[in-house]
């Protein structure tokens, strides 16, 4: 008959026996427990206590300070500013004469500049695709001030709709 070979195992180390618990009297634990009481107690019954202290409240007489009258006034302008008036001058804003313009793009395809204006109006805004001589231009405005514009712009940005930029155009 064949031998059938024999399995491997794949433990190199021998299995170590543990270590029995030494049995015997606990002499260290017994010994700083018996420190520790006595460390206790000499501080609780042989440490004097300090006696207590009484102190008596003194008679305190607070004395009243009382203010001194107002001087008088040594300079006259404490009394010309009282009955002063000041005129201040404010100019009227000028009204700009051009309109504030935003241009978010300029492409070739005229489908290209529609799927912006998509984009644009789904945020609420109206646009204009202008066409120049090759170029279509999307156009949103015209707005008034600057910050109505900076505002719409603001608002494209969070849409992440980059690259618009406001211009002082004729229409």
């Amino acid at each position: 008959m064949a031998k059938k070979p024999l399995k491997r195992t794949t433990r190199k180390r021998p299995v170590s026996k543990k270590k029995q618990a030494r049995k015997g009297f606990p002499f260290l634990a017994v010994g700083i427990a018996i420190l520790l009481i006595g460390f206790i107690g000499y501080f609780v019954f042989a440490v004097d206590k300090p006696e207590e202290v009484v102190v008596y409240p003194k008679n305190i007489i607070k004395e009243v300070e009382v203010l001194p009258e107002k001087p008088e006034p040594r300079w006259e302008y404490e009394k010309t500013l009282k009955t002063k008036e000041i005129k201040v001058d404010i100019p009227k804003k000028q009204v700009s004469k051009r309109p504030y313009l935003m241009q978010c793009g300029s492409f070739r395809r005229l489908n290209d500049a529609e799927t912006l204006k998509a984009r644009i109006a789904f945020q609420g805004l109206n646009t204009i695709i202008k066409k120049t001589t090759t170029w279509y231009r999307v156009v949103l405005g015209p707005y008034d001030n600057k910050r109505l514009a900076e505002k719409d712009l603001h608002k494209l940005q969070r849409a992440n709709i980059n690259g618009c930029m406001i211009w002082y155009w004729d229409l």
